[in-house]
Parts: structure tokens; C-alpha cells; sequence
């Protein structure tokens, strides 16, 4: 059952997601990185064990591990390696939010789809939320890198589940009109509110259901500090960095106006944080490819 608030009841979400024919399930991977997240004890042997198991998000993991945004240290080669070097935590977070992601990649059928621009994105959105928490020297948020990686899911499902629908919204996006807006005439919800529908079904944790729902509006329950507010600045960083995941200019709309205030984000902060980006997002998206 849908939680209480989580995902907006509207009646559109409701008829449009009843259309999907088989709605992917959540990998063994991440459902069960997900209930050692939650267990009181995580020991670092079951979660290398986990990981393990899929090669194919082995080789990720180490990948991400050998990129430049972990630099530091000698390059790495199995999961053990990986997690003395980057952190039993960071291994998990990339692990879950890249098994989650590769389950659309088959559904990409389409010579016009944008599976490949939402995916660059998200990643460069992952890697530039956790440098902007470095930067801000806040406490250690491994969750910010799985909210970076997630954030855009509901554009992912609707590329792949409703191409015709999605080439509706980005032509009115190419035309000027606003992408939120588009999304609204077309759909009459955001690629938001279906990203927090399909977490709710796969039981993500509130807290990552709450950034992918409102990620293009951090502050809609308050001025605070938050890890929406971190990925929503990342997000726009990117955009404006030629990461953006569609070819529409000006995606996403402005960088809401409190964010760099709230979080504490002075201009110098700012341009250290860009002056990587390029760099960093382009070692990880030679691990991905």
C-alpha cells in the first residue's frame, strides 16, 4: 500500500502508471543492501558478499572506486579493495543507486530517447551533491550520493514506459515553455511525483522518496538545510555544465534563490565545486559506459 503523503493522489499518476505493463521489481542487490541498511548490525563481509554476487555492479563499484572523485590512495581491483579505500557506506550507496538505474536500460527503444543524457546526468548530479557537502565540510552523507544517482528515476520511467508522452513534453520544452509546465499540460504531474510513486513501490526510504519527489523545490516544508536542497544546487550545476538530461536548454528552471544562503554556499565555495565538475563526472562516466 502507498504510504500516507508519500505520493501524490492524482488521478492522471494513477490511470498513466496502470498502463505500465510490467513494472520492473527491485534487483536482489538492492533489496538486500536495503535490509542490511536497516538491520541494527551491518557487518562489512555480508555487504561485500552482496555486492559480489552481480558482476556487473562489482565492476561498477570498483569503477567508481578508480575515478577521479576518489583519487586518493592506490587503484583498487574487488569489492574489499574498494571498500578500504572509499568506505563500507559509499560502497552501498553506489551500489543500490546503480542497480536501481540499470533496470531501464533495456526498456530504451527508441533512436530519440534520452536514456544515456538522464543517465550522464544523474551521475554527474551524485558525484557534484556529495563534493558540495565536502566543500560545506558537513558530516558524512552517504545517502546524498543515492539521491544524487535517483533522483531523476521518474524521468527514466517515463522515457522508457511512455515515449510518445515524453516526446510530447521535451517538444513544448524545446519551444520555450518550462519543462515543469510542459509536464503538467501533458501529464498533469511532474516527473517528481512518478519518481516517489515508483520509490514508494519499491519501498525506498522516506527520506530519498522525499528528494526525488521534490527536488526541483527543496523548500516546500520550510527554509532548512537539506540533502533536497544539496541535490537540488547539484542539479542545477550540472544543467548549466552541459550535463543536463535532455537536450532542451534551460531544463530544470532557475536555482531556487535560498538555497545557496541556506546551505552556506559562498561564491568561492561555488566556483571550487564547479571547477571539478567536468573532470569528475567524466572519469565516472568512463566506468559507466
Amino acid at each position: 500500500m502507498e504510504n500516507e503523503g508519500t505520493v501524490p493522489k492524482n488521478e492522471s499518476l494513477r490511470i498513466l502508471t496502470q498502463k505500465i505493463p510490467k513494472l520492473p521489481t527491485i534487483p536482489a542487490v538492492a533489496d538486500k543492501i536495503m535490509r542490511l541498511i536497516s538491520s541494527n548490525t551491518v557487518f562489512v563481509s555480508s555487504i561485500t558478499e552482496t555486492i559480489e554476487k552481480d558482476p556487473a555492479i562489482s565492476a561498477k563499484v570498483i569503477g567508481f572506486s578508480n575515478s577521479a572523485f576518489y583519487s586518493r590512495g592506490e587503484s583498487v581491483t574487488n569489492i574489499q579493495d574498494a571498500v578500504m579505500k572509499i568506505g563500507v557506506d559509499s560502497v552501498k550507496s553506489i551500489a543500490l543507486g546503480i542497480s536501481l538505474l540499470t533496470l531501464f536500460k533495456v526498456k530504451q527503444n527508441s533512436e530519440a530517447g534520452d536514456y544515456e543524457n538522464i543517465i550522464r546526468h544523474s551521475m554527474a548530479v551524485s558525484v557534484i551533491a556529495k563534493d558540495i557537502i565536502n566543500v560545506l565540510k558537513w558530516p558524512m552523507h552517504d545517502d546524498v550520493f543515492t539521491s544524487g544517482l535517483l533522483h531523476d528515476i521518474g524521468l527514466l520511467v517515463m522515457n522508457a514506459f511512455f515515449p510518445d508522452i515524453y516526446g510530447q513534453i521535451i517538444a513544448r520544452g524545446k519551444r520555450g515553455m518550462p519543462f515543469a509546465d510542459a509536464e503538467m499540460e501533458v501529464c498533469g504531474f511532474t516527473h517528481g511525483d512518478i519518481g516517489a510513486w515508483i520509490a514508494d513501490k519499491w519501498r525506498l526510504p522516506d527520506s530519498l522518496n522525499e528528494v526525488i519527489r521534490y527536488h526541483h523545490t527543496p523548500f516546500h516544508d520550510g527554509l532548512k538545510p537539506s540533502i533536497g536542497a544539496v541535490v537540488h544546487l547539484a542539479d542545477v550545476i550540472a544543467a548549466r555544465n552541459d550535463f543536463s538530461p535532455t537536450s532542451i536548454r534551460g531544463y530544470g528552471g532557475p536555482l531556487d534563490s535560498n538555497v545557496l544562503s541556506i546551505l552556506g554556499m559562498t561564491e568561492h565555495k561555488l566556483l571550487r565545486v564547479e571547477s571539478r565538475v567536468e573532470e569528475i563526472v567524466d572519469s565516472v562516466m568512463r566506468m559507466w559506459l
